[in-house]
């Protein structure tokens, strides 16, 4: 069943000792998280059962974290917030695969934008000067070129492996880079087209291991490092993978 969240503005005290942040209220949460992304800034993330809960003295704890990621974020978050024109591409390059095409936006009286690969060219056909509908059409071919790459390889990492899902799809997530359900349907980022070879695989495995143990106990941990013997160092390179993502692409 998928979470039911409240959003609020969180509440910033007059003498500016706290970042600004907004609570998301989560009946899955089992306890206090703080997350930072470009476009929602910094949510902390409670559960429904600590409504009311007061999130200022983990926010002083954190507050060089806090700080350091909003100073990393600073440029991209600007650009979101300066609307779909400041973000269109002009050429778009998925490392997972080795692709890059130049970006050709054009003018046509279609009602809708369209985007599809032509001659090496990454066309987007429509009302070219409505900067939210190119993104639209950006982000609609992004999800399709992903389904098309991404599912292939987790298929292989899958065969190599000798472990076997249910389903697998491609979203595109906000916050998480792919899931598994306890079931066995596996979900993967779209945007992790935007990342290296080595990270791709890295995030398919983890998912995968999750099939022998749905959980992060230790047994889970010795599985995913049989499969992945580099594991820390993947984990380590996803701490910052989202910054590999454009911003047009993020959900």
């Amino acid at each position: 069943m998928k979470p039911q969240s409240d959003t609020r503005p969180g509440h910033v005290p007059a003498e500016g000792d706290l970042p600004a942040y907004t609570v998301r209220l989560s009946e899955r949460a089992k306890r206090v998280r703080l997350t930072i992304t470009p476009r929602d800034g910094l949510v902390v993330t409670v559960p429904r059962t600590m409504r009311g809960f007061d999130p200022s003295d983990i926010l002083i704890e954190h507050g060089t974290w806090i700080a350091q990621a909003q100073a990393r974020f600073a440029e991209r978050r600007a650009a979101l917030l300066a609307g779909p024109d400041a973000v269109l591409p002009g050429d778009v390059a998925f490392p997972a695969t080795g692709e890059r095409w130049g970006v050709e936006y054009r003018a046509s009286q279609a009602a809708t934008a369209q985007a599809e690969v032509r001659d090496g060219l990454l066309v987007v056909r429509g009302p070219a000067d409505d900067g939210e509908a190119c993104q639209a059409a950006l982000q609609r071919w992004l999800h399709r070129a992903a389904r098309d790459r991404l599912l292939p390889l987790l298929a292989e990492e899958a065969a190599r492996t000798g472990l076997h899902y249910r389903t697998a799809s491609v979203r595109g997530q906000r916050s998480r880079w792919a899931g598994c359900s306890s079931s066995g349907a596996i979900t993967l980022n779209r945007c992790l087209l935007f990342l290296s070879p080595e990270l791709v695989r890295a995030v398919m495995l983890h998912e995968l291991a999750h099939l022998v143990h749905v959980n992060h106990s230790a047994a889970y941990w010795a599985e995913l490092e049989r499969l992945d013997p580099r594991v820390a160092l993947h984990r380590a390179g996803m701490a910052r993978a989202w910054d590999a993502v454009p911003p047009w692409a993020e959900p």
